[in-house]
């Protein structure tokens, strides 16, 4: 970068952007500096784009004053090609338009759209995107284009460079190229003449040179993106073609992909999937090779370290003893379009695993079980992962990917194991996408002396000679080249070839400006410079590899910090904190660590949600937000005060439905505005003790519905209803009433007698209700001993009065149910749960055509998935609306009272996904549906509204 010409970019984009776009705080900055690699670099400024338009201003200033940028989609790619220590650009949720071309058959997707959620939207048609990455929850589409990655089923005829249709391009200078406008392509063509003639000319020369022809035509055979897609020279002759496919798998080095077309894949509606596990690996590799030749989906190969590594998910299926590395399985998949003709598949494949048969020890047969489907793939991608998750603390986990020709796998397997003996990688394991003779090995790696460095050195120069050259095969399959890799571009291309990537990269960046460094780099230990270490800070999360798979469902990823930059963070902040002990840090130094934990409480701990859907996510089960609870509870100073609340909790309940009732008549005096800044005003004196007013806030709940059904539950009994239920009304719904923009103003618990009574179910309040609480509400500040008390008096007096456990006992807010279910392990249904079990049986439905919107709350998913929520949702409606990147709503509590710029940024993405036609939503917590109101335009209510809508007796 150059020092004197920062100062006038920065001022530059100030003109483009808003100050909120364009982070510099120290904190931000540094949590920006980690993706899913082993490197570190803190970006100098992060710049969050709205639009293209930004986005092309931004460049135009970049290339004026040669400052170089890199690109960041979600940031889990696996070489170090997302992070930078100049300026960083991300994208914010704007980026998420999704567009359906020609029934399904083409999907156009802007680079900000997950993969899962893009194969969610064409579902509907059965269809999905080719490339089916492992982190397809949480990779976007601008890094799985940028990359070219493929994963599991992909193969190569199915990733990105062969089943994109058109694509939409900023260049280095500004300039946009869309290859699906016949204008713009022209256009294109004559303003940019000179990287017009280059690529052209580059093209010409590698098909008029028949030894690059040949070698280029041999490597894409197999799995490739090390270096360029070079293949676009040989395979296109249009320019424009040619320049839309080197940008598949450049990473971010050549341009900006603004928006991507894909042709979509049809999915086969029969499959199965099994297990087989073998004693010997080299016979694995040499069914494997059969295989291919019959009709297969995918084929999984896991040495017997990697089965090792996940024996908690393999003991649903078989059982085995402690495995070797010689030992081998197969996870297989088959798909046909028929029910027959998946029979007749694996007859055949069936045939040639008996014919191993002397050797298989173990197997699960092929299931056609969704269920057991999914379960039988966790385990194959929970070894990654699960290998960092058993890492010696304080050391990293690395991954390397490499690809074969088929009939040199059995070798090359044999090989790897060698090398690993040899360097003393003894925990390393092997698992890959055999089909495609693509391998993956895991490892852990200290960087903290250089005699480990030097190991890791000589190692990976070992293994590239293996692939590069004895093998002919690729040195990085699907996971990019980025800095990991780029030292060794010219080792597995040659000379040659090498010359003419140099070359593509100066014909599309002259100055050099887009992501330096990466996949084209001079320095022969790059690889080598800027890693990361993984200091031990605290047990919840020294786990943590920084993979990022959480970032996609953490409310506060748009407002302040995710999961795994919390754990960055407080990483860094531990180790100058255990510096500092040592009078190891320098001024400067001292003045970083304490701004930075000064900083922390309000970007890590403060604007956490800690919901604890990020564990949910993690693929070893990290929870972020139980990590954020002990700092909250090492932080408490109003322990007195927390105790005093749960003493007297149906009084304080009590002041709160008054004070809400009080609230709402206030600002049907004052208005909206005058409210707002009233309470604006009582927050800042009260110094956050009073909450912030918000448009959503209902009116104070009625009472006397509550008391009516208590009194009705304490009085005579029906003798013909021969079931009953223990309910508990939430606090929430004791103290907010109904949202006052829905049709239905009737109280929770008026609906729920209603439904019941259609099912011939009695309704058992318990006594003391007012005074009882799951506790979450302690338990969210770190206050863990009260909220285990007040759990406690609520399981004690739901258990007199279910006649301890002879009826079942359901409670209406779902955080609450998982709350209990954490500190008790009770067994108290959440209310959709109940529903859909015990009482839709026992009703009538008639769908409604309506479109509603349908919000999956963080509590439910991580219960069960979500899946009694959203059936009882189905049941009702035929036109259920689930919105894309909304998990959870940020509300987190009382949080969105006090912190609603959380709950605001958490559903930023919703609105605009909310049909004209519709007018309401359904969920099942009152708080979440309080912001959801507010962010929506719509009313939200709990699903039994619903339900009793649409139900009658049986």
């Amino acid at each position: 970068m150059l020092e004197k010409s920062f100062p006038a970019f920065q001022q530059a984009i100030k003109g483009i952007l808003d100050e909120s776009q364009i982070i510099t705080d120290k904190l931000q900055r540094y949590a920006f500096g980690t993706d899913a690699s082993f490197y570190r670099l803190v970006p100098k400024l992060v710049i969050n784009i709205d639009n293209e338009q930004q986005l092309i201003d931004v460049m135009k200033a970049s290339y004026q004053y040669c400052v170089p940028v890199t690109f960041r989609a979600a940031g889990t790619s696996l070489s170090g090609q997302a992070i930078t220590d100049s300026v960083l650009i991300i994208l914010s949720h704007e980026w998420s338009k999704i567009d359906i071309l020609e029934k399904g058959k083409k999907i156009r997707l802007q680079p900000g759209v997950i993969g899962a959620h893009a194969n969610r939207t064409l579902a509907s048609y059965d269809r999905k995107i080719g490339p089916d990455p492992a982190s397809i929850n949480s990779c976007k589409i601008g890094g799985i284009a940028a990359n070219n990655s493929s994963g599991m089923c992909c193969g190569v005829k199915n990733n990105s460079y062969h089943t994109m249709a058109d694509m939409r391009i900023v260049m280095a200078n500004g300039s946009v190229l869309d290859t699906a406008n016949l204008l713009s392509r022209e256009q294109f063509l004559r303003e940019n003449p000179k990287l017009i003639a280059e690529i052209s000319a580059l093209a010409e020369n590698v098909k008029k040179t028949p030894e690059l022809a040949v070698k280029i035509a041999h490597k894409y055979r197999l799995k490739n993106t090390m270096g360029y897609g070079v293949n676009a020279l040989l395979e296109y002759t249009d320019p424009i073609d040619i320049i839309s496919h080197l940008m598949i798998g450049s990473e971010g080095t050549l341009g900006f992909i603004s928006d991507i077309t894909y042709h979509t894949i049809e999915i086969e509606p029969f499959s199965a999937v099994g297990l087989f596990v073998f004693d010997d690996i080299q016979i694995v590799c040499e069914l494997v090779h059969k295989l291919a030749t019959e009709s297969v989906s995918a084929i999984e190969l896991m040495d017997g370290t990697a089965l090792n590594s996940v024996t908690d998910k393999l003991k649903a299926f078989i059982s085995v003893e402690q495995l070797s590395h010689r030992h081998a399985g197969l996870l297989i998949e088959v798909s046909s379009d028929t029910s027959d003709e998946l029979v007749n598949k694996l007859a055949l494949i069936e045939q040639h695993i008996t014919d191993c048969g002397s050797h298989l020890i173990a197997a699960q047969k092929f299931t056609q079980s969704k269920e057991n489907i999914e379960k039988l793939w966790a385990i194959r991608k929970g070894m990654f992962p699960a290998v960092g998750a058993a890492r010696t603390t304080g050391t990293t986990i690395i991954i390397e990917d490499v690809a074969l020709p088929l009939e040199h796998l059995a070798n090359g397997v044999d090989k790897l194991h060698q090398l690993f003996q040899q360097y003393n990688y003894h925990d390393a394991i092997i698992f890959g996408h055999a089909l495609d003779g693509n391998l993956h090995f895991v490892f852990s790696q200290s960087f903290e002396e250089q005699k480990e460095i030097e190991r890791y050195s000589q190692f990976m120069r070992s293994v590239s000679n293996l692939i590069a050259i004895d093998f002919q095969g690729s040195l990085k399959a699907e996971h990019g080249t980025g800095r990991n890799m780029a030292p060794f571009v010219e080792m597995e291309w040659g000379e040659h070839i090498y010359k003419v990537m140099q070359s593509i990269k100066s014909a599309f960046d002259p100055l050099n400006i887009l992501n330096p460094g990466v996949i084209i780099n001079d320095n022969a230990n790059a690889h080598l410079l800027d890693l990361k270490s993984l200091p031990q800070s605290d047990n919840i999360i020294d786990k943590c590899i920084e993979c990022g798979f959480c970032e996609s469902v953490c409310p506060s990823k748009n407002y302040t910090l995710t999961p795994r930059q919390r754990i960055a963070v407080w990483r860094h902040i531990s180790d100058l904190k255990a510096r500092d002990k040592r009078g190891k840090l320098s001024e400067k130094q001292q003045l970083e660590y304490k701004e930075l934990a000064q900083s922390y409480q309000f970007f890590g701990i403060d604007s956490c949600a800690a919901t604890g859907l990020c564990a949910h996510q993690c693929p070893v089960g990290i929870d972020t937000g139980k990590f954020i609870h002990t700092l909250r509870e090492r932080n408490n100073q109003s322990q007195w005060a927390q105790q005093l609340s749960a003493k007297y909790f149906d009084k304080v309940l009590w002041g709160a439905n008054k004070a809400v009732t009080l609230i709402a008549k206030t600002s049907r005096v004052l208005g909206p505005e005058r409210t707002k800044m009233m309470f604006k005003w009582l927050n800042k004196l009260s110094y956050n003790k009073i909450p912030l007013w918000q448009n959503s806030w209902p009116n104070g709940a009625s009472r006397s519905d509550l008391k009516q059904a208590h009194s009705s539950s304490s009085g005579e009994k029906n003798n013909q209803q021969a079931s009953k239920v223990v309910f508990i009304s939430s606090c929430t719904n004791r103290v907010f009433a109904t949202d006052e923009n829905a049709q239905d103003q009737r109280s929770l618990i008026t609906v729920l007698s209603s439904v019941l009574a259609k099912a011939n179910i009695e309704l058992i309040i318990p006594n003391s209700i007012d005074a009882l609480c799951c506790g979450k509400p302690w338990l969210s500040k770190g206050n863990e001993a009260v909220a285990d008390q007040k759990a406690q008096q609520l399981i004690d007096a739901v258990n007199v009065a279910s006649e301890n456990g002879r009826w079942p006992v359901v409670i209406d807010a779902s955080p609450c149910a998982l709350t209990l279910s954490q500190l008790k392990q009770s067994r108290i249904f959440e209310l959709s749960d109940y529903l859909l079990t015990s009482v839709v049986p026992s009703l009538s439905i008639t769908k409604t055509a309506e479109p509603i919107m349908l919000h999956k709350t963080c509590s439910s998913i991580q219960q069960d998935g979500a899946k009694a929520l959203t059936m009882l949702t189905e049941l009702c409606c035929d036109n259920v609306i689930i919105p894309n990147d909304i998990n959870c709503c940020g509300f987190a509590g009382d949080k969105g009272f006090f912190l609603p710029e959380l709950n605001k940024a958490a559903l930023g993405p919703l609105s605009d996904q909310v049909p004209k036609n519709c007018q309401r939503g359904v969920s099942n917590s009152r708080t979440c549906e309080i912001g959801l109101s507010q962010h929506s335009g719509i009313p939200y209510q709990s699903i039994i509204y619903l339900l009793d809508e649409v139900s009658e007796s049986a």
